[in-house]
């Protein structure tokens, strides 16, 4: 690959990442949300998961029309930025809802609103993704566009972290645990925020970033043109057999984080330290993992991460409530989102690669088609999941609003919050370890493609 392009300039990557900030706003409570409803408005877990499930199954339906019908405008108008203008609306009016239940609010009202604020997230982030892309296609330079990415996420969650202590000082909140006054500050905050940075980004960054001319437009295709363009992409297959099970995993771990933390070890005071003092750490893993990707493969690198979070993961099974229950959380949490902070550089690294290799094999660009594919795995099944994962433990017996707990019901919490996604990372590195898009193909490729040939092999 090209190795001589001039880096991308900061300002043009700042005002890139301005939309992941918010998307890590936004996105944060979507660990807390949930259980936020079981414990303070009294919402049964099990109806919870119902709603979110439905959404979850109306997903499959519009994420790929969103990719697809993206990268038809796209190729019209030069430019995915009016995806990102109407999901702004759109995410406003949903989490504005969402994040301000009434008190007696029931599955109804959650569900109604939790669906359109992932309309929006859908109508804004896949375009999004798929505009990272195509800011450029050089090796290096695709992995620091998905480091300020990461960034930006995690400066976004951090945010929303720092709520309840925002919501303490201003009288809103008698403690710092997430509640509903904090939630609704979250609301009030983001309906400024979010219109504002994403107008930053929108008129600060060119619609076609700095990347070369891209041939390949794409056409009106039918189902099976866009099923072939995916199943016939062996890259691609690879590395959703590795993302699945990270990504449902993940899911159920994240829908449960708060009856873990609150309502088992009774540390929910604590918990907004808990996730604050993560972030550092994680925005320290985002250039160290980045820094390994350029100088390594950077499907290796992502298997190493997966190894390296599967053991803090697992630890997490031998900590019980009361004694050194905070201070071991404290150091396995941030260890184990240290190392998974290797997936917000690496996986849209290669799905960049797995746009160009598209491209030279099918004739067409479905960036955002890929882009919508992930998001999907990314948002919507680690959100069936994390539903999955509240209908487990709720099977198990665990009650979130009971003072003592089961083993039984304990046993079920730590499968769903440890048990299976120390194993899901483990068969994912095992799957991505001979990843076929290594980095002497890759330059291969760019080689055939400025020749006008197919891809190799």
């Amino acid at each position: 690959m090209n190795s001589a392009r001039p880096p991308l300039p900061r300002r043009l990557l700042l005002a890139f990442s301005m939309p992941a900030v918010m998307l890590g706003f936004m996105h944060a409570p979507e660990s807390v949300v949930q259980g936020i409803y079981a414990r303070h408005v009294g919402v049964p877990l099990a109806e919870l998961a119902l709603a979110m499930l439905i959404t979850r199954i109306l997903d499959a339906l519009t994420y790929p029309l969103i990719g697809y019908l993206s990268d038809l405008t796209a190729s019209r108008s030069g430019s995915r930025k009016p995806w990102l203008a109407a999901g702004t609306a759109a995410t406003v009016l949903g989490l504005f809802f969402l994040y301000r239940p009434p008190l007696h609010a029931g599955a109804w009202y959650f569900g109604v609103w939790f669906m359109v604020a992932y309309a929006g997230w859908k109508l804004t982030e896949i375009p999004y993704s798929a505009w990272s892309f195509e800011l450029s296609s050089d090796y290096r330079q695709r992995v620091q566009i998905q480091v300020w990415r990461g960034m930006g996420m995690l400066l976004g969650g951090l945010l929303f972290y720092a709520m309840p202590y925002l919501a303490r000082a201003l009288g809103l909140s008698p403690g710092t645990s997430f509640d509903l006054p904090s939630l609704s500050l979250t609301a009030l905050v983001m309906a400024v925020l979010v219109p504002a940075l994403n107008a930053w980004c929108l008129l600060g960054v060119p619609a076609a970033g700095v990347a070369e001319p891209r041939p390949g437009s794409p056409a009106a295709a039918s189902v099976r043109e866009l099923w072939v363009s995916i199943a016939d992409n062996a890259p691609l297959l690879r590395l959703l057999a590795a993302f699945i099970p990270v990504s449902v995993c993940a899911g159920m771990a994240n829908g449960v984080t708060y009856l873990f933390v609150d309502a088992y070890l009774r540390e929910g005071a604590h918990l907004p330290a808990l996730l604050i003092l993560s972030v550092p750490l994680t925005l320290l893993g985002l250039p160290f993992w980045g820094w390994l990707c350029k100088r390594y493969e950077r499907h290796r690198v992502w298997a190493v991460s997966l190894l390296a979070g599967a053991v803090p993961c697992a630890a997490q099974a031998w900590v019980h409530p009361g004694g050194h229950a905070f201070a071991a959380v404290m150091c396995l949490f941030p260890l184990t989102l240290f190392a998974l902070a290797a997936v917000s550089v690496a996986v849209p690294a290669m799905t960049g690669d797995i746009v160009d290799y598209g491209k030279a094999r099918f004739g067409v660009d479905r960036a955002g088609l890929y882009a919508a594919l992930f998001a999907f795995l990314n948002k919507s099944l680690a959100g069936v999941s994390a539903a999955l994962g509240l209908l487990i433990v709720g099977w198990f017996g665990f009650d979130a609003t009971a003072a003592t707990h089961g083993a039984r019901g304990v046993a079920g919490l730590k499968l769903v919050a440890v048990g299976i996604p120390t194993l899901s990372m483990l068969v994912a590195a095992a799957t991505i370890w001979n990843f076929p898009l290594d980095r002497a193909r890759l330059a291969a490729l760019e080689r055939l493609a400025a020749a006008g040939g197919g891809p190799p092999g």
